[in-house]
C-alpha cells in the first residue's frame, strides 16, 4: 500500500480540526499502535502515510488463505465543507450545533483500514474502534470525527466519555441510525448506514403506525445482535422478535427479513424487516 488515493472497500475515519495541527513522526504513530496491537508491521513511513499490518487480524483471501490486514494515516489536508453534502447532514441527529462545529473545521485527516473486505465484522468494528481511538490520543485537539460510509459525525469528548467497550463503542462511535418521512403519507423509513462498510448490511425498515423512536431502538439492537456474532446469523427468510400494538418488543409476534437493495442512497444491501400489520410499502416477491 503506496497511496491512499484508492480507498475503494477501505472504512474511512475523518478527524476534523479548527486550526492546523502537526502530524506525529511515522515512528510515534507506529510507536503507540504497537502497544495497542502488539505485533505489527510498518509499511509506510513517509510523512504523506504511515501505515502498517497486523498480525493479529487477518482477512479471508480465497483457496484457504488469510493474510494480515492493513491499518492507515494519510496526511493533513484541507477540510471541503462540500465533502458532506446537505444531505448527509440532514441525518446527523446525535451532534447539537452541528453545523456551527462544522463550519469551524480547516483541516482534516484520515484514517483507514485496508486488505480488510474479507475479515470477520465484528473483529473489524473492534479494530477500527482501537485505531480510532490510538488517532485520538495522538490529537488531542481534534473536534470531530467523521465517518462517510454510516453518514455519523461525533464529538470526540463523547467517544472517550462513553462507558461500553467492544461493540457497543464501535456502534455509538461509526454507525447511523436514520430517518425518513415518506412523503404524502402516514409512511416512515428507518435504517442504519456503516454495517457494509464492516462486511454486513445494513438495517431496514418501512413501516406505519407505530413510533418510529421504538424502531430506532430496535434498530440499534438488532445491529448489535449482528455484529456480537462471528457468523452470518440471520439468514434471507429467517424472522425476528417484533413489536405488539404498544410498540413492547414480544417473542409472541415474529417479522420476516430479507435481503434487498435498500429503498433510500446510497444504493446498498440491507436486511429489510417485514413489520407484520404495520408493515409499508410493496411487500409483493
Amino acid at each position: 500500500m503506496n497511496t491512499i488515493s484508492d480507498l475503494k472497500n477501505s472504512f474511512v475515519i475523518e478527524l476534523l480540526f479548527e486550526d492546523e495541527v502537526k502530524r506525529p513522526t511515522s515512528n510515534a504513530v507506529l510507536r503507540v499502535a504497537k502497544e495497542v496491537f502488539g505485533d505489527i508491521e510498518a509499511v509506510n513511513r513517509t510523512s504523506d502515510l504511515t501505515s502498517f499490518s497486523i498480525k493479529e487480524y487477518t482477512a479471508f483471501k480465497g483457496d484457504g488463505k488469510f493474510e494480515p490486514v492493513y491499518l492507515g494515516m494519510g496526511k493533513v489536508v484541507d477540510f471541503k465543507q462540500d465533502s458532506i453534502s446537505e444531505f448527509e447532514r440532514s441525518q446527523i441527529w446525535n451532534v447539537e450545533n452541528s453545523e456551527e462545529l462544522l463550519s469551524k473545521c480547516k483541516y482534516s485527516i484520515k484514517i483507514f483500514d485496508a486488505g480488510a473486505s474479507g475479515q470477520i465484522p465484528q473483529q473489524r468494528a473492534i479494530m477500527l474502534m482501537q485505531w480510532l481511538e490510538i488517532a485520538l490520543s495522538l490529537f488531542p485537539t481534534c473536534k470531530l470525527v467523521w465517518v462517510k460510509t454510516a453518514g455519523k459525525l461525533q464529538i470526540p469528548q463523547a467517544i472517550k466519555k462513553f462507558k461500553q467497550q467492544g461493540i457497543g463503542r464501535f456502534i455509538f462511535s461509526m454507525i447511523n441510525i436514520r430517518f425518513f418521512n415518506v412523503p404524502d403519507s402516514n409512511e416512515f423509513i428507518v435504517d442504519s448506514m456503516g454495517l457494509n462498510g464492516v462486511g454486513l448490511s445494513d438495517v431496514q425498515f418501512h413501516f406505519k403506525g407505530v413510533n418510529p423512536n421504538k424502531v430506532a431502538n430496535l434498530a440499534y439492537s438488532l445491529i448489535w445482535y449482528l455484529l456480537s456474532s462471528e457468523e452470518n446469523i440471520i439468514r434471507d427468510g429467517d424472522t425476528i422478535d417484533g413489536m405488539d400494538d404498544n410498540g413492547k418488543m414480544t417473542n409472541t409476534v415474529q417479522w420476516k427479513c430479507r435481503y434487498e437493495d435498500s429503498i433510500i442512497e446510497p444504493l446498498r444491501s440491507v436486511l429489510d424487516i417485514e413489520m407484520g400489520k404495520f408493515a409499508a410499502g410493496d411487500r409483493s416477491e
